[in-house]
């Protein structure tokens, strides 16, 4: 499991659920994956989809900035105007103030842990 950033930090949470076109998808995603890791502010990323076609991103930030700044790159609105256009047939952004972080792992703790 990836590591989280502490708070404060804000958390843009994007679930989505494909249409019946995800050509190209898997590129695209790639490629906004690594244009946020360069954005002033990136903390990091999580991301799952189910075999449904439902999918939640989860990225992190600093600060509200950062994350306006994010929104309005100019790479990544192209890809959320070709998302509405061919692959989403629905999506939601909620954006959050991350309060607190709690992790376990079994391998850290151990059986039983």
């Amino acid at each position: 499991m990836p590591e989280r950033p502490e708070p404060p930090a804000i958390a843009v949470i994007f679930t989505s659920r494909f249409g019946a076109d995800t050509e190209g998808y898997d590129r695209m995603a790639a490629r906004m994956e690594a244009l946020a890791a360069e954005q002033d502010g990136f903390l990091g990323m999580d991301s799952a989809r189910g075999p449904d076609g439902l999918g939640i991103t989860v990225s992190y930030w600093r600060d509200e900035e950062a994350v306006r700044a994010w929104k309005r790159n100019v790479e990544h609105v192209a890809a959320q105007e070709l998302g509405r256009a061919r692959w989403y047939a629905e999506y939601s952004v909620r954006v959050a103030r991350l309060l607190r972080v709690y992790d376990w792992s079994a391998e850290a703790t151990g059986p039983g842990g």
